[in-house]
């Protein structure tokens, strides 16, 4: 090095590594440097700073394909495969069941204490302002 820590071949060491999919500290540490140098020098150099951004751009889209299909990848990633759609499918039906044991051997739904499932008048209820 030149006696400058953060020049040209550590930029783009580090700029390498966040494209690859690294997070900033992992790319800050495999360069290495302190976490901090690189903002601050994308804060003050707009040509590095540029370059940062798209490096991470291209980072997240290579983190994403990462990512293996299935239920967490239809709902958060908004894919819409055959495999994603399937694995969600099944997901929201075993929970469907298990909601349908929950709810009773009638069918009927639970309340859960402190809520009103429906409001009567009659006799039972004496204090009751509806008109009966």
């Amino acid at each position: 090095m030149t006696g400058r820590v953060f020049d040209d071949a550590a930029r783009a060491r580090y700029l390498a590594h966040v494209a690859a999919g690294h997070t900033l500290a992992q790319a800050a540490t495999a360069t290495p440097i302190h976490p901090n140098v690189p903002a601050r020098h994308a804060r003050t150099d707009p040509a590095f700073g540029q370059a940062l951004a798209d490096a991470r751009a291209v980072g997240k889209k290579a983190r994403r394909e990462g990512v293996p299909h299935g239920e967490y990848r239809y709902n958060c990633l908004q894919c819409r495969c055959g495999v994603c759609r399937a694995a969600a499918r099944k997901g929201r039906a075993g929970r469907r069941a298990v909601e349908a044991d929950a709810d009773g051997a009638d069918g009927g739904a639970v309340v859960p204490p402190g809520q009103v499932r429906e409001l009567r008048a009659g006799p039972e209820f004496p204090s009751s302002p509806i008109a009966a």
